[in-house]
């Protein structure tokens, strides 16, 4: 050999002797740099197993006891509390069922004083968290773990297995020595051993002495399990057989059979023949036997009281003046059972007519414009007496002013309407009308309903998330939705009510239907503004005027509103069907000015994710924390 290669010779040789050391080192203790350069780290630094033992005692029943013994090295990392490990605990098994491996009876130990206090969430997959938030560990510590795994063994035509990843494909840390032993009732027969990532069918040492199967492998990277295989006699494990369950799936959870459909059926069944009960004993008003509809028995008189049947209602006679008594809003409420914005709107043009305030208008509504109207109180005629919620609704229109313009009342008015109507509520029931206030029965059957709905999801939920009986839960949702459903009709009347209804309902028949030749005045009376806040509760404002004005062009004597201020005279004949139009769109632009939403601030600025390697049970993983 010429000089020139044994000179290359020996520089290659020294640079191999300088290679070495980091060519030995695991994968684990090397890290590329940013330049490029392999920089090793001292293996001391690093976190790391030095030794895990695992020890499965299988049982007759099927069941084993696992104890892992961990000497866990943390090497120079700092601020650690313990380890944890990861244990799967259901696998798939066929195209029906999936295997389930239940873990219990936790315990942990640590021989050499490490923190063991143990948490365990269990789930598809069992976590074992080992350790104490309030502590820290560094070095070498031991954790002793054990717990019970059910239905472990298989059985086959001629023998019984345990076939179980020891250790799992899941560890970040390399182990430096794994070892794992099997033994159960009888003799192990035969064992097999396998490492490697999954799917490896690389071989470990195995044997068996004294019927009990020992494994070994001196040295595991990150992500490499040891899986082991342990056949024993036929008949070992008389009661073994896995543990199996169906998928919860949505087809499983909706299941449809007899049971299921039946069921449901049944709660549906229920629920509809409550809410029918319901109604028809509870939401179902009252009326007078033997009495006249509309007409009351004599004061002090006591009747007989039936309920109102379902079919069939009572005829309605005309009547040419309103019930006795009763203001626009009473009635608007009667009708329908509810205070609307609409009846405290004829409210507030009633007590306009009554002579308490005078409506000024000072806009004519145009073409995409609304209009706008004046509201001035005026001293009241003696005599004239106020409900509460009438007392309530001047109150908050003129809040000590004098007068003020309708618009004004825009997203300022809605929690005083709201208290007018609470108090028009309270005023038709203490009238007698009702058997309780309408507005508080709708909400105790809404909220009735509301929580049956709730909880019927909730139970949905559990029964789809545990069971088949899902639609069980739905029925029960549906249930809630009935009662939300009926809940409008709970309110009902008493038979006084039904009596004033009737009336009321026989004016409203009045006002529809009548024409010019056909009304009845009254002397002294103003009859187109005394009725016409009933039309308004009633939607007929403008027939009603249409009716006046006829009269006027017939030239007939009736007197103009006294109480509204506008230009709606033709000559000297006051233009009837102007004025009924013009009122019509007063009280749509009340209904939306009173009923306006009350602004809120926000309160912020205006600026500005065959065998192998891991093909057994149990495995998963662990580490630090």
């Amino acid at each position: 050999m010429s000089r020139a290669p044994r000179a290359a010779l020996a520089l290659l040789t020294a640079a191999g002797a300088l290679l070495l050391p980091a060519a030995a080192a695991s994968p684990a203790q090397a890290a590329a740099s940013s330049e490029g350069f392999v920089a090793v780290v001292p293996r001391a630094a690093l976190e790391q197993i030095t030794r895990y033992a695992v020890a499965m005692d299988v049982r007759a029943d099927g069941a084993m006891r696992v104890t892992e013994t961990i000497d866990y090295d943390f090497g120079s990392s700092q601020g650690k509390h313990g380890i944890y490990r990861t244990i799967p605990t259901v696998f798939p098994y066929d195209d029906r069922y999936e295997r389930v491996y239940p873990i219990s009876d936790v315990e942990v130990s640590s021989p050499t004083g490490a923190p063991d206090d143990v948490k365990v969430e269990k789930g598809k997959v069992t976590s074992i968290r080992i350790g104490d938030a309030d502590r820290t560990v560094s070095g070498r510590q031991t954790y002793v773990l054990a717990y019970d795994v059910g239905g472990t063994v298989n059985s086959f035509a001629d023998h019984q297995e345990l076939y179980w990843n020891a250790i799992g494909t899941e560890w970040s840390v390399t182990i430096d020595q794994a070892s794992a032993t099997v033994k159960g009732p009888a003799a192990v027969q035969k064992a097999a051993c396998f490492r490697g990532a999954r799917g490896s069918t690389q071989t470990c040492t195995q044997s068996i002495a004294d019927g009990v199967a020992r494994f070994s492998q001196p040295q595991l990277a990150p992500a490499e399990a040891l899986t082991v295989v342990a056949s024993f006699p036929l008949g070992t494990f008389p009661d073994a057989k896995p543990i199996l369950r169906e998928p919860q799936t949505l087809q499983r959870a909706f299941t449809v059979d007899p049971l299921t459909v039946g069921s449901s059926l049944a709660v549906l069944a229920l629920a509809g023949g409550g809410a029918a009960a319901l109604v028809s004993r509870r939401g179902r008003d009252e009326r007078y036997l033997g009495v006249t509809p509309g007409l009351e028995p004599a004061q002090g008189q006591e009747h007989a009281v039936s309920r109102v049947p379902l079919v069939g209602r009572d005829p309605i006679a005309v009547q040419f003046q309103p019930p006795k008594d009763m203001r626009p809003g009473q009635l608007g409420t009667l009708i329908d059972e509810r205070a609307n914005v609409v009846d405290v709107t004829a409210t507030i043009v009633d007590l306009a007519v009554r002579g308490f305030l005078r409506i000024e208008e000072i806009e004519t509504p145009r073409l995409f414009r609304s209009g706008d109207w004046r509201l001035v109180m005026v001293d009241p005629p003696p005599q004239q007496e106020l409900k509460d919620y009438e007392l309530r609704l001047l109150q908050g229109i003129f809040d000590n002013r004098a007068e003020v313009l309708l618009s004004q009342l825009k997203q300022t008015f809605r929690s005083d309407l709201e208290k007018v109507q609470e108090m028009l509520y309270a005023d038709v029931t203490r009238q007698g009308w009702f058997r309780g206030d309408p507005s508080s029965v709708r909400l105790r059957w809404q909220v009735i309903g509301v929580v049956l709905t709730v909880a019927g999801g909730a139970l949905t939920w559990l029964l789809a998330t545990t069971t088949k009986f899902g639609l069980l839960g739905l029925a029960v949702v549906v249930a809630g939705l009935i009662l939300l459903f009926v809940a409008p009709r709970m309110p009902a009347r008493t038979a006084r009510g039904t009596a004033a209804l009737a009336q009321a309902k026989g004016f409203r028949q009045y006002l529809v239907t009548a024409e010019a030749d056909q009304i009845r005045f009254e002397e002294g009376e103003d009859v187109f503004s005394r009725y016409l806040p009933f039309a308004i509760v009633f939607g007929v404002t403008e027939r009603w005027a249409k009716a006046f004005q006829d009269l006027a062009e017939r030239g007939a004597d009736v007197a103009a509103p006294s109480w509204y201020v506008g230009s709606y005279y033709a000559g000297t004949v006051f233009n009837y069907a102007a004025f009924g139009s013009s009122m019509d769109t007063f009280s749509t632009e009340t209904s939306g000015s009173i009923a306006a939403a009350t602004p809120s601030s926000s309160g912020s600025s205006g600026f500005g994710g065959g065998g192998f390697s891991g093909g057994g049970g149990g495995g998963g993983g662990g580490g630090s924390w």
